[in-house]
């Protein structure tokens, strides 16, 4: 019997678009944490946290 291997590729990450971007700003300046953040997006959190520190914002734990 002969097994078949697949080899899983990763998916690309998605772009963030402007709106998101925005949003993410006005979000971490009220003091919302990465985790609400992501769910309102649709994002991962560690997504949001790394787009966080690319713009130069500081997240709630």
């Amino acid at each position: 019997m002969r097994i078949e291997r697949r080899i899983m590729k990763t998916p690309k990450p998605k772009q963030w678009a402007e709106q998101e971007v925005r949003r993410l700003i006005t979000l971490a300046r009220q003091g919302v944490g990465a985790s609400k953040i992501a769910a309102e997006l649709g994002r991962y959190a560690g997504s949001v946290r790394r787009m966080a520190r690319t713009l130069g914002l500081l997240l709630k734990k």
